[in-house]
């Protein structure tokens, strides 16, 4: 009965861990799609020629709306 509650106790832990890292892995993929959302709403709201500038410490955004892309700048 002991080796079958201990068998049963690790297999209760790795199915909480395995749902853990499902919960935690789906709430990242939420925030980003929430953030290209709301980068898309602010791009789509700007004229022509203007330009995004976002920084963060997690990324670096440089939209040019309504321009062409030519390769990273040189400034």
């Amino acid at each position: 009965m002991t080796t079958t509650a201990a068998a049963g106790l690790a297999a209760a832990g790795y199915i909480l861990r395995l749902g853990h890292r499902w919960i935690r892995i789906r709430a990242q993929l939420r925030r980003a799609e929430v953030y290209e959302h709301g980068l898309s709403e602010r791009t789509r709201l700007l004229p022509p020629g203007s330009r995004l500038i976002e920084k963060t410490a997690h990324r670096d955004v440089d939209i040019l709306v309504g321009g062409t892309s030519v390769g990273p700048s040189t400034r």
